[in-house]
């Protein structure tokens, strides 16, 4: 077995990480960054992407959503290859940030980008045959049922798990198998 970079993962983290220090030495990088509702009447649409590069709750809040983007990053783009990857990181962020202009109209963090990886892992784990029934029956019950929950409370991170479970769902099931084979 060859060993290969996921590459998108790597290029997301180490971006992500750069601009996040960058907001270390220059504090008012996160607030020309982060989502915040004048960023919509001032044309600043750019923030529903910007947003993620930013982390507005300190180390704790990096060290987590790097470490959840490093391993629901690398799973997706073996088992669901780069589109899927794109599709779901993109697609549950911007879900994320339209959620938060409701719930949570200033923040910052690409935990809500990389929710839609974990969803779509979820989702990924759910239609395997060969992955242990117990493990089907945990992870994505529990992923998709704490989706709902989310929502019902409120939360930005509740859309972009069912957004990127709908995405691992259709790349899997219109897709046929991922790269290597492995969906």
């Amino acid at each position: 077995m060859t060993f290969r970079t996921p590459r998108l993962t790597v290029a997301v983290f180490v971006v992500t990480l750069a601009v996040t220090m960058m907001q270390l030495v220059w504090p008012e990088v996160l607030p020309a960054l982060r989502r915040q509702p004048s960023m919509i009447a001032g044309g600043e649409v750019w923030r529903f992407v910007s947003a993620w590069l930013v982390h507005d709750e300190g180390v704790r809040q990096v060290a987590f959503n790097l470490t959840a983007l490093a391993i629901a990053g690398t799973l997706i783009e073996f088992m669901l290859g780069g589109a899927a990857w794109l599709i779901a990181y993109v697609g549950a962020g911007l879900a994320g940030e339209i959620s938060g202009i409701f719930w949570q109209p200033v923040g910052a963090g690409n935990s809500v980008a990389v929710c839609g990886l974990i969803g779509a892992l979820a989702a990924w784990q759910v239609m395997r045959r060969d992955i242990p029934v117990i493990a089907r029956l945990v992870f994505p019950p529990v992923c998709f049922a704490g989706a709902l929950v989310l929502v019902v409370s409120s939360d930005i991170h509740g859309p972009p798990l069912l957004v990127g479970g709908a995405v691992g769902w259709a790349s899997k099931t219109l897709g046929g198998k991922g790269r290597n084979g492995l969906a």
